[in-house]
C-alpha cells in the first residue's frame, strides 16, 4: 500500500523557488507565457482541445497532426526519424522541444490503431510518469494526449551522493527494518505542480516484521536528502492480514504443475491453474491480448504462501496466494476475480503504469476490480449474476452468506470505500478510493442511479462488455502514470469515440462519471467569507472534516497572505484561485504538522480566492485570517472620501467607472486631494493601474494639495493611486469629479 509523504515536500518546493535564478525551464523559443496559450495556438491550427491544464497547456487534442507509419509491418522497421516532422509540429503545443522527447514504446492496439509513447527529459533526466502519446489511424495522427509539458522550473545542480540517498531511503521512518536497496538508484525529476524536483529514485526490497513483502520506490530529494514520496510495486487484492507467521515465505516455491500437466492432487494448485487460464482466455477473446505483457509471458503463481495468510498480491513477477484463515477468507486462489485482479495489476504495470498512490492508485485498484468482474462474467458464460460486481465473494468470510471484500454496485457497503469524488481526500487508501470509479463502471455497464443519491440523473447502461472495452482501451492507450479520476473521465469518453461508439454511448460514459461527481464543480453547503484582516475560527471534530471559505481580492493587491494558527490538532490549509481546492488541486498547500501554516502570493490575480481547511487530525479553535497590501477599490464620483492617512510608501488605491455620455462626447475628469497634513503624491491613469513610471497624470507637490485633470475621457476605468512621500500623510480626503 502506498504511503503518501506530503509533509516535507514543501521544503523541497520552496528550495526550488528560492533558487529559480539557477533554473532552465527548457521552454521552446517563441512559446513564453506572454504569447498565446498553447490551447489557443492549437485551436488556431484547427485542432480540437478536449482538455487542458490550468495554464492552458493541452492534455488532450484531436485533429490532423501529420503522417506517421502505422500497422505492425511498419513498426517492425520503424525509423524514429520518420516521426520527426510530426514531433516538430506538435511538441511546441505542449511547450516542449523535440529534443526533450524520446520514444518509449510503439505498438498496434486491439482496435487496430497505432500508438506511440514518448517520455520527457529535462537536462537529460527523465521526468517520472510524464508521457506524450500519439494515436494514428490510416497513416495519420488523429489524437494526442499526455501529461508532458515544458516551461517547468527544473533546477540543475550537483545532487547528493547516491550512497547518501540509499542510506536516507533505508533510514526513513516509512521503511521497515532489514530492507535492502535493489537495483542501482537513478536520478529522476518528480513534478509538483510547476516545479520539477530532482530526486534519487531508490528501490528498496525485503519484508516487514510480519512477513509482508516490500518492494517500494522511494524518492529522495537530490538537493536536501529528504525522503518525500514512496510508492509500492506490490499490489494487493486484500488489505486485511491475519496470520501466525509460522509458514514459509520462500518464493516462488517448488514447481507443482506446468502448462499441459495433468491435474495435481492438490485442489488449490488446480484452482490457481484453472482460474489463471480462464483469465488468460478472457483477455485473449475480448481484447486479443496474450498474457499480461501481450507477448506470451509465462503466468507464474505461488499458492500456500505462509500459514493462515489472508492476502493475495502481484509482486511484479508472479501472483502469490495465501491459504486464508478459514474465517476471514478461504484460500485466495479459489477466487477467479481475485486472480483477474492480480493479473490486471500486471497489465496496468505494462500499459498505463498508474502510480500506486493518490487518485492514480485508486484508479489502479479500480481497474483491477473492474476486470475481475469482467473476467468473472466472461468465465461464467457471459451472464450477469448476483456475484458479478462483488469483489472476492467466493473466498471472503465463508461464514457470512453474500459477503464480499468490496461492492462495486454500492461501494460504501463495506464501511470504508468511497462512492463520491467530493468525499475524496489525499491519503485515502487506494483500495477505498477505488470505489469511486468502480461505481462509475457499474453504472455505465448496468445503468441506474447512485445507490445513496437516487435523485441524481439516471445512467443508461451499455452492457459490461462494451463498458469493459472502453475501460480497457483507456488503460491501454490513454491513461498515464499520474492520471487522476478526471483524467479517467476524459480518457474513457475519448476511448468510446475512438472505438466508434455512437453519441448515446459517449453520453452514458459522461453520465456515469457525473453520477459520482467526477468532473462536477464542487459547491460546499455553507462556505464562510474571509474579510481582510478579520480572523475566522474553525474546528474539525474528526479526521477528514473539511471547512470551505472564499475571499474577494481587488485589483492591484500585493502580498496576499492566508495565515492559519492554533494550538491543538493538525488542520491542513489549501488555497486555490478561481475554484474551491481539493486535496489534489490547489495553488498552495503548506502541509505542515500542527495548526500553524501560511500561503503567500506576492502578485495575486484579482477575483475570488478559495480556502479549504482539512482535518488531518481533529483540531479546535484554529484561526484563519486573510491579509493583503494595497489594492484598488471602487470609488463613487462626486463623493468626498475623507480620513485618509498613511506612512511613507503607504498607499490607497481607487477605481472609478466613468460611464459614456448619451451623446458620445468626451469629458474631462478631475482628481483632487483635499486638506490634511503631510505629503501625499497622486498618480492617475485611464485603463490600467498606475505606478511610479506609468501614469497619465502625476501630482508631486511638497504638500497634500494635489490635483490631476484627465481630458477627453469617453468611458472606462480610471485608476487613482495615493502614495505617501517622505513623512507620510494624515487626514487628507479625495474627490473624483466630472460634469454630469
Amino acid at each position: 500500500m502506498f504511503v503518501k509523504r506530503g509533509r516535507g515536500v514543501l521544503g523541497a518546493t520552496l528550495l526550488s523557488l528560492t533558487l529559480s535564478a539557477c533554473t532552465d525551464a527548457d521552454t521552446p523559443k517563441g512559446l513564453n507565457d506572454d504569447d498565446a496559450t498553447q490551447a489557443a495556438a492549437a485551436r488556431a491550427q484547427g485542432h480540437e482541445v478536449i482538455s487542458a491544464d490550468p495554464d492552458q497547456v493541452p492534455t488532450f487534442l484531436r485533429g490532423k497532426f501529420g503522417e506517421v507509419p502505422t500497422g505492425k509491418l511498419a513498426l517492425k522497421g520503424l525509423q524514429t526519424s520518420s516521426l520527426a516532422p510530426v514531433l516538430a509540429r506538435v511538441a511546441p503545443l505542449f511547450k516542449l522541444d523535440t529534443e526533450q522527447l524520446f520514444l518509449k514504446k510503439a505498438y498496434v492496439g486491439f482496435d487496430g490503431d497505432t500508438h506511440y509513447r514518448f517520455g520527457v527529459r529535462y537536462h537529460g533526466v527523465e521526468v517520472m510518469g510524464a508521457e506524450l502519446r500519439l494515436h494514428a489511424r490510416d497513416g495519420q495522427v488523429f489524437a494526442i494526449n499526455g501529461n508532458a509539458r515544458g516551461g517547468l522550473s527544473a533546477i540543475q545542480s550537483d545532487p547528493i551522493g547516491v550512497d547518501l540517498a540509499k542510506a536516507n531511503a533505508l533510514a526513513d521512518k516509512g521503511s521497515a527494518p532489514g530492507l535492502v536497496v535493489g537495483k542501482e538508484p537513478a536520478l529522476v525529476y518528480w513534478r509538483e505542480q510547476d516545479q520539477l524536483i530532482l530526486s534519487w529514485r531508490v528501490l528498496v526490497t525485503g519484508a516487514k516484521q510480519d512477513g509482508t513483502p516490500v518492494k517500494e520506490s522511494v524518492l529522495v530529494n537530490a538537493r536536501s536528502g529528504e525522503v518525500f514520496e514512496r510508492f509500492n510495486h506490490i499490489h494487493s487484492a486484500l488489505d486485511r492480514i491475519v496470520h501466525d507467521g509460522q509458514g514459509t515465505s520462500n518464493l516462488p516455491g517448488a514447481v507443482a504443475r506446468r502448462e499441459g500437466d495433468p491435474p495435481h492432487a492438490d485442489a488449490v494448485v488446480n484452482a490457481a491453474y484453472d482460474n489463471t487460464g480462464a483469465v488468460w482466455r478472457c483477455y485473449q477473446e475480448l481484447f486479443g491480448r496474450d498474457s499480461y505483457d501481450n507477448a506470451g509471458a509465462t503466468l507464474s503463481s505461488t499458492v500456500h504462501h505462509r500459514v493462515n495468510y489472508v492476502n493475495a498480491y502481484w509482486d511484479g513477477e508472479q501472483m502469490v496466494f495465501g491459504d486464508g484463515d478459514g474465517t476471514t477468507a478461504i484460500n485466495l486462489a479459489y477466487g477467479l476475480d481475485v486472480i483477474a485482479h492480480e493479473l490486471t495489476h500486471a497489465v496496468t504495470e505494462k500499459e498505463s503504469d498508474l502510480i500506486y498512490s493518490g487518485e492514480s492508485g485508486g484508479l489502479n485498484e479500480s481497474i483491477s476490480d473492474i476486470f475481475g468482474a469482467v473476467c468473472e462474467w466472461h468465465s461464467e458464460g457471459r451472464v450477469i449474476n448476483e456475484g458479478t460486481y462483488l469483489v472476492g465473494e467466493d473466498v471472503w468470510t465463508p461464514g457470512t452468506a453474500g459477503d464480499a471484500l468490496r461492492y462495486m454496485n454500492n461501494p460504501t457497503q463495506d464501511g470504508d470505500s468511497l462512492d463520491d469524488y467530493h468525499n475524496y481526500s489525499n491519503g485515502v487508501d487506494v483500495h477505498y478510493s477505488s470505489g469511486i470509479s468502480n461505481l462509475a463502471f457499474y453504472l455505465l455497464a448496468q445503468g441506474g442511479t447512485h445507490p445513496r443519491f437516487p435523485t441524481r440523473p439516471a445512467v443508461t447502461g451499455i452492457g459490461i462488455e462494451m463498458a469493459g472495452r472502453i475501460f480497457y482501451k483507456a488503460n491501454m492507450d490513454l491513461l498515464q502514470a499520474d492520471s487522476n479520476f478526471d483524467a479517467a473521465r476524459v480518457a474513457t469518453g475519448q476511448a468510446a469515440v475512438d472505438l466508434g461508439y455512437d453519441a448515446s454511448v459517449v453520453a452514458s460514459v459522461a453520465a456515469a462519471w457525473k453520477a459520482v461527481n467526477v468532473g462536477v464543480v464542487f459547491e460546499p453547503t455553507d462556505p464562510f467569507e474571509l474579510e481582510r484582516n478579520v480572523p475566522v475560527v474553525l474546528s474539525g471534530a474528526t479526521s477528514g472534516t473539511k471547512a470551505y471559505g472564499w475571499a474577494e481580492i481587488p485589483e492591484g493587491a500585493t502580498n496576499l497572505r492566508f495565515t492559519m494558527s492554533g494550538t491543538t490538532g493538525d488542520p491542513d490549509l489549501y488555497i486555490r484561485q478561481g475554484n474551491y481546492p481539493t486535496t489534489g488541486l490547489y495553488d498552495c498547500r503548506p502541509y505542515r504538522s500542527g495548526a500553524n501554516e501560511e500561503c503567500v502570493f506576492p502578485t495575486p490575480t484579482a477575483g475570488k480566492w478559495y480556502a479549504m481547511v482539512n482535518a488531518y487530525t481533529a483540531y479546535t479553535d484554529a484561526s484563519l485570517v486573510m491579509k493583503f497590501d494595497g489594492g484598488f477599490f471602487p470609488l463613487e464620483p462626486n463623493v468626498v472620501v475623507s480620513g485618509l492617512s498613511g506612512p511613507a510608501n503607504g498607499s490607497h488605491g481607487y477605481i472609478v467607472q466613468v460611464p459614456a455620455r448619451p451623446n458620445g462626447k468626451p469629458r474631462s475628469v478631475t482628481v483632487q486631494l483635499l486638506g490634511g497634513t503631510g505629503n501625499a503624491d497622486l498618480y492617475v491613469r485611464m485603463g490600467a493601474i498606475p505606478n511610479h513610471y506609468e501614469y497619465d497624470c502625476r501630482g508631486m507637490k511638497e504638500t497634500n494639495a494635489e490635483k490631476c485633470v484627465i481630458p477627453q475621457v469617453t468611458s472606462g476605468k480610471l485608476y487613482v493611486w495615493v502614495v505617501g512621500a517622505r513623512g507620510g500623510y494624515q487626514n487628507t480626503a479625495i474627490l473624483v469629479s466630472y460634469p454630469p
